[in-house]
């Protein structure tokens, strides 16, 4: 199992356009083969703060979600309304 975070922080009022995009983007990447679960949340703090929790059965199953029509259709439709490059971070589970 890989379970990962991405933190990523938008642009200066562009949170709600990218919401929008992740709203479209959910529903198909949690039909992905191999996707176990698939989560965005904002920052209670920080409305510019996204985060995502993502799970996949295996390194196969990450691939295939980045090579997704829907996953670079999510890139190009939020290029340009990111502040910095989004930090991810790989987990082992612990229990």
């Amino acid at each position: 199992m890989i379970v990962l975070t991405a933190i990523a922080t938008t642009a200066e009022g562009k949170a709600p356009a990218i919401i929008e995009e992740i709203k479209k983007l959910t529903p198909k990447v949690l039909k992905d083969p191999g996707c176990l679960g698939y989560t965005a949340h904002q920052a209670v703090d920080n409305p510019n703060k996204i985060m995502w929790y993502e799970v996949y059965e295996n390194q196969d199953a990450l691939k295939y979600h980045s090579q997704t029509e829907h996953f670079k259709a999510f890139g190009m439709a939020t290029k340009g309304m990111w502040a910095a490059r989004t930090e991810i971070i790989f987990w082992n589970k612990l229990t």
